[in-house]
């Protein structure tokens, strides 16, 4: 018997309300109800309700059927594991001692102590001068006030009271244990006419299968069929059979629905098969590493460093196990992991079959695997002291077999699995499509998942649906909600505003409306808008009366200058005249005196190139030139035009062109046409004579005007 760690429980016991004892004993036998009782956070004990002495102390004891003695702490007793009983101690002043000494060490657990005959009664069975040890010191064991000792139902050759009083034949007190003093009692009528033992445990959180303990008699509830039943032949030892153990013949991992054998090597006893006892006060199974590893290898586990096993709390381990005699036997995936304790919802879980070479040697008369609580709850056990049909008409005891019948629907519990540890819902007791829906009731993970995706796709519409709606309001604003226009609308603009950056107020823009007209214009020239004084290219042509891009009037004058000329106007072609993509300041004309000037759809042939001189090489792509200050007018023909080159997509395109103007513009005395600083557009030097300050156009009187809207 040990206590290690094992499947969670809650702090008190759980599963259905305690029912109500089948049978009234005697030789039909009865059934117990055992009562699940938390001995720590991750360990049970199944215990039942016995009478003691005289006085009929009534105590409960765990089931043990690792082992062959029953003992009870006794209030003799001051170590800690007695202290946490609060007091429910056996008295053992009414007994009779033996003068022999008890001692027995579990896989974890010290007990010793005297021992004594005293009456147990258990059920409707009562047995005269029973020997039981009176421990006065129980070290390692997990007592409390819901029980006090063992009850071992183990083979009686195994038991160590008996091994120090040995059995007598006749009705004297000896040390026979107590499963042999039951089933031997006279008149053979208060016996149990079938010599078995039977055990069905239940699993924290559900009531389908309930703890019983049958004497003699099947629970109708869990075996309705006794012939569906299987036995095993049990394996004895040197000494002769000591343990509920049987053979192993196959242990399968399933993974996807495939199985996947573990690779079995002989006992480590030597024997063909290993084997496996199985012992109802252990809270895991133990075995060797040799098969730990095979089974948890199948998942592509292995050993932490601590020596256990960690499994993803959301992966069922699904493992089937074939005893001598038996069909494959499933374990539910909930009983072969556990989450660490006080870590609900954690990821990795540890895993209850655990390695234990220390204690699985050839001479500990153990075998190869301890089939625990977690094997126990999916079958139910019988411990037969005879093979059936049973006969009691002469008991001898030397003939037991190990009874199993399989109690695990796998395809029901991987569903139990599933709610449990991805759902996170409680276990219950009905099957999870069967479980009332409650308003608090989770959503299942799909449907979490699909709102999650709608929210997402949801919000990204209205994004776009945002996006769309300022970028429009924005394209409104720029002028650029014409279809036409297009992103040359933009450029446009741009060139516009660039062209006013002497400009001290925002108030001089043009509205919306206005840049469209005038771009949709610009659209309809822009591929004829070429210098006069390039050569044909079919390509390049500039009709001298069209509009410019920001349409303003062509201006023919009298020869006979305005009487202001306002430079901070940005439609005034001369208020800056900087080439910004070239980068030179271009000279402006004294007058228009070029016949050539006067013939705006004239086209020079090539003769006529070849006599031009050198100063007209001026660059076609070019803005309008600023007028400079202190030099005179050039004889080229770009003095005698008046007016900057300014080819197709130039910053100058929104200029407008201006003929006829005289001779009395000031010149820039800056020789060196190199610079590239738009920071010179700001050096200008007033003339003498200004257009009105106004925008509107020039008085009639004073200039020809040509409207070419």
């Amino acid at each position: 018997m040990a206590r290690l760690r094992g499947p969670r429980v809650s702090s008190r016991s759980e599963g259905k309300q305690r029912a109500r004892d089948e049978g009234t004993g005697g030789a039909g036998g009865m059934v117990l109800n055992l009562e699940m009782v938390t001995t720590s956070y991750d360990s049970v004990a199944y215990t039942v309700p016995v009478l003691v002495g005289s006085s009929q102390q009534n105590l409960s004891l765990q089931v043990d059927t690792g082992s062959s003695d029953l003992w009870i702490a006794s209030k003799s007793c001051p170590t800690a594991s007695c202290s946490s009983t609060n007091g429910r101690l056996y008295d053992p002043t009414s007994s009779t001692s033996t003068g022999a000494g008890f001692a027995i060490n579990y896989l974890s657990g010290i007990v010793s102590g005297p021992i004594v005959w005293d009456t147990v009664q258990l059920g409707t069975y009562s047995v005269q001068n029973q020997a039981l040890a009176a421990a006065n010191t129980v070290s390692d064991e997990p007592l409390s006030p819901a029980f006090t000792g063992i009850l071992g139902l183990a083979l009686p050759l195994n038991s160590v009271i008996e091994q120090s009083i040995p059995p007598a034949e006749n009705n004297n007190p000896d040390g026979a244990s107590f499963s042999s003093n039951l089933f031997s009692m006279t008149p053979a009528s208060t016996a149990p006419s079938q010599p078995f033992f039977s055990l069905t445990l239940a699993r924290p959180g559900s009531d389908t299968i309930p703890s019983l303990l049958g004497i003699g008699m099947h629970p109708s509830s869990v075996v309705p069929d006794p012939s569906k039943i299987n036995y095993s032949t049990l394996v004895s030892q040197g000494v002769g059979i000591l343990f509920w153990k049987t053979s192993v013949r196959a242990i399968s991992v399933y993974v996807n629905g495939q199985a996947r054998p573990v690779v079995l090597t002989e006992s480590v006893t030597g024997a063909a098969f290993p084997t496996a006892l199985l012992d109802s006060g252990v809270p895991f199974i133990i075995t060797t590493s040799s098969i730990a590893n095979g089974i948890y290898g199948a998942l592509g586990i292995s050993p932490a460093s601590d020596g256990n096993y960690y499994v993803p709390c959301t992966t069922p381990l699904n493992v089937t196990i074939t005893l001598d005699g038996q069909p494959e036997l499933p374990i539910h995936p909930l009983d072969l992991t556990s989450e660490p304790s006080g870590q609900h919802n954690s990821q990795y879980c540890i895993g209850l079959i655990q390695a234990d070479d220390s204690q699985l040697t050839p001479t500990s008369d153990i075998g190869d695997m301890v089939l625990g609580v977690p094997f126990m709850r999916n079958v139910y056990t019988v411990l037969a002291y005879e093979p059936p049909p049973f006969n009691m008409s002469v008991y001898t005891g030397i003939r037991p077999t190990l009874g199993l019948m399989g109690l695990t629907n796998i395809t029901q519990a991987l569903d139990e699995f599933n709610n449990v540890r991805v759902l996170n819902q409680p276990l219950g007791g009905a099957p999870p499509q069967q479980a009332p829906s409650s308003n608090n009731s989770k959503l299942s993970v799909g449907l979490e998942i699909l709102i999650g995706l709608v929210g997402f796709f949801a919000l990204c519409v209205s994004l776009f649906g945002l996006k769309w709606f300022m970028t429009r309001r924005q394209w409104k604003k720029q002028g650029m909600a014409d279809m036409d226009g297009g992103k040359k609308g933009e450029g446009e603009y741009r060139a516009y505003q660039l062209t006013r950056r002497n400009s001290q107020s925002s108030d001089d823009a043009p509205p919306v409306s206005t840049l469209r007209t005038l771009a949709y214009h610009s659209y309809a020239t822009r591929k004829e808008k070429v210098s006069e004084y390039t050569f044909d290219s079919n390509g390049t042509r500039v009709e001298a009366d069209r509009v410019e891009e920001f349409g303003e009037w062509n201006i023919k004058y009298d020869h006979s200058p305005p009487s202001i000329l306002d430079l901070s106007n940005p439609w005034d072609p001369y208020a800056a005249n900087r080439d910004t993509i070239v980068g030179t300041d271009a000279p402006l004309p004294d007058s228009p005196t070029s016949p050539d000037f006067l013939h705006t759809i004239h086209r020079r042939t090539l003769d006529e190139i070849d006599g031009l001189p050198e100063s007209t090489s001026v660059p076609l792509l070019t803005e309008r030139h600023r007028r400079g200050s202190g030099s005179q007018s050039s004889d080229s023909d770009v003095a005698e035009a008046g007016v900057g080159m300014a080819g197709v997509g130039t910053v100058a395109r929104g200029s407008q062109i201006v003929t006829g103007l005289g001779p009395n513009f000031p010149r820039s005395d800056n020789a060196d046409r190199t610079s590239s600083s738009l920071g010179s557009r700001d050096e200008v030097i007033a003339p003498s004579w200004r257009f009105p300050t106004s925008h509107e156009h020039p008085d009639p009187d004073t200039v020809d005007v040509v409207d070419t809207h």
